[in-house]
């Protein structure tokens, strides 16, 4: 089923534009808190989202429902969609000559595969099949450019309407040193496009969203005490350049932001590290459940505030 607005707000099923995050393996939570959401009577209308933000965003607009998206978090086997090089296994230094040779440790094949059958169950394979609801943010490494899917397709030679949905998720989570990113050639010119996390371009990606949209813009963040910076320990290249790029993207984000559309935030817990993503199906059901019952208590104290605009800073 597509998930289908109508012209007039109803009572308990208020059309809204989801804005998510990304964050790597915390994106289960955004998931989670998609779920309270709609159990509370939102319904999602549009979504931008960025890396898992994508990944939600995708499932959201395929037209899973709260109890679909729990059952698809909770039942993957997640170290089976990592897919290492071969070369990882060289002892002691298999995922340096990885980062070096392959530029990522995993080839994100698997992950592409498990996106892609999960919307393929809903009967949506391109952006076509999406009725333009879904907006993807990507990094263009070549071009050192931010892109939006599947808006920015044709500057890459590559039709819109047939593009796989689950190929821009992939692009998007392709986390630098993780995931190899992916080669786009231009079937005109030859030129290879390398794309990679959005996250580098935009990772709450708030001003992708139309200011003159006639929805409200609710946005889903992972939320840190300020006050609190965990030591982050760099013993090596790999862990220096984890570090670098995630720190200049938290950075980049915690600063206020322009004036925007959005008009209400739902925080969302980060207990996990991003870039954990080795964890257990009993992992992954925990961080479901954290973010659901964040965003539903945030919801039971206070609904969302549908009726105006403010600023995002």
């Amino acid at each position: 089923m597509r998930n289908r607005c109508p012209n007039v707000v109803p009572s308990m099923n208020t059309p809204i534009i989801g804005v998510f995050e990304g964050g790597g393996v915390k994106g289960l939570s955004l998931a989670g808190a998609a779920a309270a959401t709609m159990d509370a009577g939102y319904q999602f209308c549009r979504v931008v989202g960025t890396s898992a933000g994508a990944l939600v965003g995708g499932m959201v607009m395929s037209g899973y429902t709260s109890d679909e998206l729990r059952i698809a978090i909770c039942s993957t086997d997640w170290p089976s969609i990592l897919d290492p090089f071969r070369i990882t296994k060289v002892p002691g230094i298999g995922k340096h000559l990885s980062v070096f040779f392959k530029q990522g440790i995993y080839r994100g094949d698997k992950l592409e595969e498990w996106m892609d059958d999960l919307l393929r169950a809903k009967g949506v394979t391109t952006f076509d099949d999406l009725n333009g609801v879904l907006r993807i943010v990507v990094t263009d490494l070549t071009h050192t450019r931010g892109l939006v899917l599947p808006d920015a397709l044709p500057d890459l030679g590559l039709d819109p309407t047939t593009f796989p949905v689950a190929r821009a998720i992939r692009m998007s989570a392709s986390v630098p040193f993780a995931f190899a990113p992916v080669e786009v050639p231009h079937p005109e010119t030859g030129d290879v496009a390398v794309i990679s996390d959005g996250a580098m371009a935009a990772n709450f990606p708030i001003r992708v969203v139309d200011p003159e949209a006639s929805l409200p813009a609710i946005g889903f963040r992972f939320i840190d005490d300020p006050g609190v910076h965990p030591h982050r320990q760099i013993d090596g290249p790999l862990s220096f350049a984890a570090a670098v790029i995630t720190s200049g993207m938290a950075a980049r984000e915690g600063l206020p932001s322009l004036r925007s559309p959005l008009v209400d935030l739902i925080s969302v817990p980060s207990s996990r590290a991003g870039l954990d993503f080795n964890l257990t199906s009993s992992q992954a059901r925990d961080l479901f459940d954290e973010g659901y019952e964040a965003a539903a208590t945030r919801l039971a104290e206070r609904p969302l505030q549908v009726g105006s605009t403010t600023s995002d800073g």
